[in-house]
């Protein structure tokens, strides 16, 4: 199967389908920008593994009242969509702003097969439970320049735009965030973790460090 066979759109209808009151975080951009992306095959077969640790620490803390945001690296996340969304019934919202392009800094043709293959493979679910997932890949600061020479620089970073404010979660009846990461918190999620905070109580979970 090559990626020109695919129905883009399709795929876009399923990951964004049952978003709710989410439905305005979840991007497009990967999905428009591989309409010109150079045709390949894809694998037939995708193989699902994830950070057993993440996935038990995201089962046992998500509810109705505590809104999770995990920020791990991109196939992590595409894993973790899937097998939340079939397994246990948590919505997946896939926060993912990322311009794929053949010569791009970030974006494999591995991540556009767990995208396609992951999301042709969703159940179609209606719960109360969501999960945001970005990916801690869209940039990377310790890249020379040297690293991006005959590259496209897509690297992104996210703003305030791209993550619900307290006041929404609130009103959604959230009252704390829980964010998973790895490493170093990313300065972009920083920000917006020193701007919620006085509003909402912030939980930050390091998966591994």
């Amino acid at each position: 199967m090559y990626l020109q066979d695919i129905d883009l759109r399709k795929v876009y209808r399923i990951w964004k389908s049952n978003l709710g009151p989410f439905q305005g975080f979840f991007r497009s951009t990967p999905f428009v920008s591989l309409q010109t992306y150079d045709n390949f095959i894809l694998k037939e077969e995708n193989t699902c593994q994830c950070n057993q640790g993440a996935l038990n620490i995201i089962v046992e803390n998500c509810s109705e009242n505590n809104f999770l945001i995990v920020d791990l690296p991109i196939d992590e996340i595409l894993n973790l969509a899937f097998l939340l969304n079939n397994e246990y019934f948590i919505k997946p919202i896939l926060n993912i702003n990322l311009l794929f392009h053949p010569f791009g800094i970030i974006g494999t043709k591995e991540n556009i097969n767990k995208l396609i293959n992951n999301g042709l493979n969703l159940k179609k679910i209606s719960t109360e439970k969501f999960i945001m997932l970005i990916p801690y890949d869209r940039y990377n600061d310790n890249w020379k320049s040297d690293d991006l020479k005959d590259k496209l620089n897509n690297q992104y970073g996210i703003s305030d735009d791209d993550l619900p404010s307290a006041d929404i979660l609130k009103i959604l009846g959230y009252t704390k965030i829980t964010i998973l990461t790895i490493n170093k918190i990313k300065d972009d999620l920083q920000d917006y973790i020193n701007c919620i905070n006085e509003d909402i109580e912030v939980e930050v979970i390091k998966v591994r460090g």
